[in-house]
């Protein structure tokens, strides 16, 4: 393999998603089982558990720092002006997701299973499989040796774990991808109100310290048109676990959806293949195999936090008894 070809792989692999915490399927996972099961989620909260990511999508924007931070740290504003089951629904998922005691606060800052909670589960494997692939000669074959390369090499193992953790949880559960493929479809158009009230404001103030000031409508024509781009990527991501029927196919898909990106992106040709087998090298190492317990008490967390902040459903939406809010539980 050129190292062209190569270094295009960890491009496409480290920008495709820029690390998020849990991927689409782990995040709507999380958001089920604090339901209670699949049976309890409905649509608007298994996207609205993925939605904070949508800043992803300014990344190259003087405003990605700020939009990362307000969209994970003062997520409650989304909360705050729900005021429809739609948008409650929106928010319920929205605010479970978030980076202070939500469900990228376990992937990203404090694991609760693997015994160092000065790491999130995610950075812990990401710099496990890091040391791995120095370890296997990796990098040396790609050529991102040195401690130049290291922040590109965490990232590029940031992302494959991500990946990696969803097609574990596709592989419990299948039925999952075409779930949260419909509920990005489906999302409530009140989402981009929420959007609009929640953050259009905040942008335009911390604009006017930028060199690119922005009014009111032009920060709604960033803010809006990312959080379209991100449910069609929701939808899109989705669908590639939900049209496969096996491994092997979730792994040629996203070697097609790779590849692809890595043509309209980079204009770099990968060749068939390359991707899936990186990806699938991953998971046979198993370094993952304890993500189904990371994942659990992460749902165990996030549910308390969530009835510990009082996120509960209003009149019109879902009730939470007395008894149901001091064991955590979110119910009908």
């Amino acid at each position: 393999m050129k190292k062209k070809v190569l270094f295009g792989v960890v491009l496409v692999l480290a920008l495709s998603l820029m690390a998020p915490a849990w991927d689409v399927l782990g995040h709507a996972f999380i958001m089920e089982q604090i339901k209670g099961g699949p049976q309890n989620a409905n649509g608007d909260e298994l996207y609205g558990i993925t939605a904070p990511d949508f800043v992803n999508y300014l990344l190259n924007t003087p405003y990605y720092d700020f939009l990362y931070k307000t969209t994970h740290t003062e997520f409650m504003r989304v909360w705050n002006m729900a005021t429809t089951p739609a948008a409650q629904s929106l928010a319920m998922g929205f605010v479970a997701h978030n980076g202070v005691w939500g469900a990228d606060y376990t992937a990203h800052y404090s694991s609760l299973t693997l015994g160092d909670p000065s790491k999130g589960y995610i950075i812990a494997k990401a710099e496990a499989l890091e040391y791995g692939f120095g370890q296997m000669g990796v990098w040396d074959q790609l050529g991102l040796t040195g401690d130049m390369y290291k922040p590109l090499r965490l990232e590029l193992c940031h992302n494959i774990i991500e990946y990696v953790v969803d097609i574990q949880i596709w592989m419990a559960d299948p039925g999952i991808a075409s779930r949260v493929m419909a509920a990005a479809g489906g999302r409530a158009p009140i989402m981009q109100q929420l959007v609009k009230t929640a953050f259009g404001g905040p942008l335009v103030a911390f604009s006017q310290k930028t060199e690119a000031r922005l009014n009111h409508p032009a920060a709604l024509a960033i803010l809006l048109p990312a959080e379209l781009s991100f449910q069609q990527r929701v939808t899109l991501y989705a669908g590639l676990y939900a049209t496969a029927t096996d491994l092997n196919g979730v792994l040629t898909n996203l070697d097609g959806y790779l590849r692809a990106l890595a043509s309209q992106m980079f204009g770099l040709t990968l060749q068939p293949g390359q991707a899936a087998q990186l990806l699938g090298g991953v998971l046979q190492m198993g370094l993952t195999a304890d993500a189904p317990y990371e994942l659990g008490a992460t749902v165990i967390y996030v549910r308390d936090q969530l009835a510990a902040h009082n996120i509960v459903y209003g009149m019109g939406g879902m009730q939470v008894s007395p008894m149901d809010t001091q064991k955590g539980k979110i119910v009908k």
